[in-house]
């Protein structure tokens, strides 16, 4: 099989060869590093956005450059609200910028982010996805952005993982406000998702599980929105993934488990996470795709250390269950120096070359 067909297998509950490698196509650098592990078997999963474009008709942009700060205002018929960017960061997650302010900072910020939200109309375009799938032919997998929950997705207008300590303070402390956000986040969701029925390919990505808030309010704001999307996402034939990259997946492994998705993305083992694959694996059966986000830290153990683990991953879900093993967290980020690309590269030849050990499955007649 090449990887295209394994990962394929996997995903569909068939019988793949062996057990499939697919980081995210940006953690890994492009080269002779990757023809070499790609010559080996590994493919890389390209997090894929462009079959949806939107655009808010109603709503003026401005955009400016000081140094390598970028501030970006948007002028709406009730107020304007702007995000300011830092850019040239070196190798970062989102093209080596990250946002240091969003845009909501004040309660007066509120009806203009609302009025975005609402004024934004959807168009589907099926061509760059077609394109891409073109272009990776069976070296690479694509996943579309699918829904996003509207409790969790409010998250980034104050800035995501920065703006964490002012999203929690709104909801206490302007109440209507932030359930005002929440309602029309909702309303722009169920616009696009009928486009996202349409769009070609079958793996699709729903949300995920942070750890920033717990299950209780989980349950409460998130699993509604799976339960009801989910079936009518696999009906139309599609995979649903959920990005669950917290440490603590332990403490959501049941609700994980009725949200009915297909595949638990992201998904870190221990030392790192607080969940195994053994035990992730009798909680939600052998139907669920575990897609483990490799603990990155076990490189700095060695490059027999790091394949000795990797083979005991493997070992703890025996042929037969679906399992991939992916990079979805560090990657290329976490490359500073020589010594930093030394282990980068040691540990993925570790786990190819553990995956290349026991990681092969018999070909059943």
């Amino acid at each position: 099989m090449n990887f295209y067909e394994r990962l394929h297998a996997v995903l569909h509950g068939g019988e793949p060869d062996a057990v499939p490698f697919a980081p995210y196509d940006n953690l890994v650098p492009r080269g002779g590093f990757e023809r070499e592990l790609a010559d080996r078997g590994m493919g890389l999963l390209d997090r894929h956005s462009g079959g949806i474009w939107s655009e808010m008709p109603n709503v003026e942009i401005d955009t400016r450059s000081e140094g390598n700060v970028v501030t970006t205002t948007y002028h709406t018929p009730v107020g304007a609200v702007y995000t300011r960017s830092k850019t040239h960061l070196g190798r970062i997650a989102d093209g080596a910028t990250v946002q240091t302010e969003g845009l909501i900072k004040d309660v007066k910020d509120f009806d203009a982010v609302i009025y975005m939200v609402e004024d934004t109309v959807y168009h589907l375009d099926p061509r760059p996805v077609l394109e891409a799938q073109r272009h990776w032919g069976s070296h690479g997998y694509l996943s579309q952005a699918g829904f996003g929950v509207p409790y969790e997705a409010t998250l980034g207008f104050f800035g995501g993982y920065a703006g964490i300590p002012a999203w929690i303070y709104a909801q206490n402390d302007h109440p209507d406000e932030f359930a005002a956000l929440v309602a029309a986040v909702d309303r722009r969701e169920r616009r696009r998702f009928p486009l996202l029925l349409q769009l070609p390919g079958d793996l699709v990505a729903c949300g995920s599980v942070d750890g920033n808030y717990g299950p209780a309010r989980w349950r409460q704001y998130d699993l509604p929105y799976y339960q009801e999307f989910v079936p009518q996402l696999q009906a139309a034939g599609k995979i649903v993934s959920i990005h669950a990259h917290a440490s603590n997946n332990l403490a959501y492994a049941d609700l994980l488990r009725e949200t009915g998705v297909d595949v638990v993305e992201a998904f870190t083992p221990p030392p790192v996470g607080d969940l195994s694959i053994a035990e992730a694996r009798r909680r939600w059966g052998p139907d669920v795709v575990i897609w483990v986000n490799f603990p990155e830290t076990v490189f700095y153990y060695g490059y027999e250390e790091t394949r000795r683990y990797t083979m005991d991953l493997i070992k703890s879900d025996p042929p037969g269950n679906r399992l991939v093993i992916g990079f979805t967290e560090m990657g290329t980020y976490g490359i500073t120096d020589a010594e930093s690309e030394r282990l980068f590269k040691a540990g993925f030849r570790a786990v190819v070359e553990a995956i290349e050990t026991c990681g092969a499955y018999p070909v059943r007649a």
